[in-house]
């Protein structure tokens, strides 16, 4: 069988993927759902942009991979996007200390698992978090917060029993979830909140 060539381009108005055949000749291509024209020329011939929110207003905005270097700025505040949080490694970290920068300012929707080292169930349901974490770089934040070390935030959020997982959007708190899930339970819960 022979597969045509084709790349795709993601429309800038309504955010869809398009298959667009490489050979495509004629008039410019239109995207499928709102017919708009699509761009010429993509970020790097990938066709995927990411969408951060600005942490100081929560817009959101598309940003190709070509600015990831520049210091992207928010569309309506103007405020430097965080750019750089993209490629931190995951799962970080969350403490009594950084939560306000890591979770409530972040411009991804975060998923927090609640742990402990002395818990078997926590211990069962991490390798599902890591692996998550490693699928949903650039898209989600996902963060482990022991809250043997951190009761500020484990009375914050009246944590009892563990695991538990968080799900905070725009800096607030989205979906509190008792137990652990697997990967593809947490791709099924996190969809709602992607960009």
């Amino acid at each position: 069988m022979n597969e045509l060539a084709h790349e795709i381009i993601r429309c800038h108005h309504c955010g869809t993927k398009n298959r667009v055949p490489a050979d495509k000749s004629g008039a410019a291509p239109r995207c499928g759902k709102c017919h708009q024209p699509l761009p010429a020329e993509d970020a790097g011939g990938t066709g995927e942009t990411l969408v951060l929110r600005c942490s100081e207003c929560h817009t959101k905005n598309r940003i190709r991979p070509d600015h990831f270097n520049n210091a992207a700025k928010c569309g309506k505040c103007g405020a430097v996007l965080r750019t750089r949080e993209l490629f931190e490694p995951q799962p970080i970290m969350i403490s009594d200390m950084n939560f306000r920068d890591k979770v409530e300012k972040s411009p991804l929707p975060v998923l927090i698992f609640a742990m402990s080292p002395a818990c078997p169930s926590c211990t069962m349901a991490a390798p599902h978090i890591d692996a998550f974490a490693r699928e949903s770089k650039g898209k989600v934040r996902v963060g482990k917060l022991n809250i043997q070390f951190n009761p500020q935030l484990a009375s914050r959020f009246n944590l009892m029993s563990v695991p538990y997982l968080l799900i905070f959007d725009r800096g607030e708190l989205m979906e509190e979830l008792p137990g652990g899930l697997d990967k593809h339970q947490l791709m099924m819960k996190m969809s709602r909140y992607l960009y």
